[in-house]
């Protein structure tokens, strides 16, 4: 992951780092982020950093085809 930088508001992440999650399958997820629980329905997309992939549950959502990741 790229090293992030700052303004005098927030932080920004480096371009590189945000991906698009997709739900390629006909089901509705609940995903268990640290943040929260975020509903990801069937067919619709979430814009989100890179990181996301490294939580089990994404892992394995991803590998099984049931998620992509679009960049």
């Amino acid at each position: 992951m790229a090293k992030r930088s700052y303004d005098d508001i927030s932080w920004l992440e480096d371009p590189k780092d945000v991906i698009v999650l997709a739900n390629r399958s006909g089901k509705n997820y609940i995903l268990d982020l640290p943040t929260g629980h975020y509903r990801l329905d069937a067919g619709r997309r979430m814009r989100t950093l890179r990181s996301i992939l490294e939580i089990v549950q994404i892992r394995d959502l991803v590998a099984g085809g049931q998620l992509a990741v679009e960049e």
